[in-house]
Order: C-alpha cells, then sequence, then structure tokens
C-alpha cells in the first residue's frame, strides 16, 4: 500500500470514528404543562409543551389518552408549542406531547361540569311581581 492510499485510510477511518461516537441531536420534549388546577368536561384549556435539540422545529403532536388533539403543532416560537384541549369526558386523562419519538406525559383528573340551576337562589322580595300585578289590574301602588 503506498503512502498515500494508507493516509487516506487513516483519515476515513478517524473521520468514520468520530461520526459513530457524536451524540445524536434529536428533538427533544422537555415539559409539558395544562393550563388550570381545576379541569371540567366542556372547559377549554392551554396545553404547552417546551421543545428542545437539533430537531426542535418538526411538529408536535397532543393527545388525550391516546388519541391525538387536533393538528400537529409547528412549535412558535421556537422552543414551544400549544395547543387547546376541551375533556370531553370526566375522569383520568393522559395527556401526552410527542416530538421527533420524544414524549412527555402529565395525568389530569377532569370532573363533571355543573349542571345549570344547581345554584341557589333568594326568591327576592316579590316587589317586581307586586309592580307586575298593580300594572295589569290598572292600579300604580303595585298592591
Amino acid at each position: 500500500m503506498t503512502r498515500t492510499a494508507r493516509t487516506a485510510a487513516a483519515l476515513f477511518a478517524a473521520a468514520a470514528a468520530t461520526v459513530l461516537v457524536a451524540p445524536s441531536a434529536h428533538a427533544s420534549v422537555q415539559s409539558l404543562a395544562v393550563e388550570g388546577s381545576t379541569h371540567v368536561v366542556g372547559g377549554t384549556y392551554t396545553l404547552t409543551a417546551q421543545v428542545g435539540g437539533a430537531s426542535g422545529g418538526l411538529l408536535v403532536y397532543f393527545s388525550d389518552n391516546g388519541e391525538f388533539i387536533g393538528a400537529p403543532t409547528v412549535p412558535w416560537p421556537p422552543g414551544s408549542a400549544t395547543i387547546d384541549w376541551q375533556p370531553s369526558t370526566p375522569g383520568r386523562h393522559i395527556l401526552t406531547a410527542e416530538q421527533g419519538g420524544s414524549t412527555q406525559s402529565i395525568v389530569v383528573e377532569v370532573e363533571e361540569a355543573a349542571s345549570p340551576g344547581s345554584g341557589s337562589g333568594s326568591g327576592g322580595s316579590g316587589t317586581g311581581s307586586a309592580l307586575l300585578r298593580g300594572l295589569l289590574s290598572g292600579s300604580s301602588s303595585g298592591s
């Protein structure tokens, strides 16, 4: 083998070894957060994933118990991806953000929404009803 061929082979081997031991620069979902502390069926909450790595611009996929939420999201501003989430069932929800094989998940408990009319109110003083009766009967005193 000539001196030039040996030098070329040595350089090729050194370059190959450098590539093989270099750390991979892949996407990384660093954190996932959901807006609010109490979550109810039908409410709307923002999910925020912080992403990084050399592939930080890859699409971010959000899911709720394995079902995708909306369309994939482009991290904007760079490093942050958000989507609105509206739970449709009560109970435990595992929310996940995935980007390029990296995932982060959080568990959120969703409560039933309060039913309309479940609150209590006062009966009022009755003056509105008395005034209406007075107007209908032709009296202006309301009695």
